[in-house]
């Protein structure tokens, strides 16, 4: 136990009948409670720079556990529910494809006059109904151009390539089909994400005989019809 220093200085200082005649808590128990508030005070002193420096912890061991929650990546079967959803929404749109169509283009700012550009293009199935072949061609020029269009149902994506008579290479797009209504987005396959507008394009089935090929920054739009 440790001594009571207090009581040490009232025994050397105060008077002996003084001492007698105090009444109060025995020496004992004054010396006990001493103890117990001086235990108290370190107590309190231990827990406050422990409590803050576990704090952290705490938060970081939170923070994780959301982190975690926030980069979950999806399973292997949700990716293959995905794919399987988009198949037959793909399929339908090629199908409607086939066909003979009259082009219309139409560049920015013309909402109701004749055409800038008009022409043709045909669309035939190649091997299955997940890919389709077309070519165009334009009445006032001698442009022509051809592609390939079609669905991968191993990557539930559509892809696209295009080359025309006026340039130098190809044009390679990979799409992802809207599951809510007849509308797929194409983007450049070396686009690093689907966030850039450049060379991007939004291809919408209307209904049966109407289809639209818009760029992302709506510099024209091509309105295509069916032909008898």
């Amino acid at each position: 136990m440790h001594e009571c220093p207090r009581d040490a200085r009232l025994t050397e200082h105060t008077p002996a009948a003084s001492r007698r005649r105090s009444p109060g808590i025995p020496r004992a128990k004054r010396c006990g409670m001493a103890s117990y508030r001086k235990y108290l005070r370190v107590v309190g002193l231990v827990v406050g720079i422990v409590s803050p420096a576990f704090a952290p912890s705490r938060l970081a061991a939170q923070g994780g556990r959301q982190t975690r929650r926030a980069v979950a990546r999806p399973s292997a079967d949700d990716a293959a529910v995905a794919r399987a959803a988009a198949l037959e929404p793909a399929r339908s749109m090629l199908r409607h494809l086939v066909g003979r169509w009259r082009v219309e283009i139409r560049f920015a700012g013309n909402f109701d006059g004749p055409p800038d550009a008009s022409g043709t293009r045909v669309v035939v199935a190649l091997f299955d109904d997940l890919r389709l072949q077309w070519t165009e061609q334009l009445d006032s020029a001698r442009t022509r151009s051809q592609g390939l269009l079609g669905f991968d149902s191993r990557s539930g994506r559509f892809y696209s390539s295009t080359v025309d008579s006026t340039g130098s290479g190809a044009e390679f797009l990979t799409g992802t089909v809207s599951l809510s209504e007849p509308l797929v987005t194409f983007v450049p396959v070396a686009a690093s994400s689907g966030t850039e507008t450049a060379g991007s394009f939004i291809w919408t089935m209307i209904d049966q005989d109407h289809f639209t090929w818009t760029p992302l920054d709506r510099g024209w739009r091509a309105l295509l019809t069916r032909e008898p």
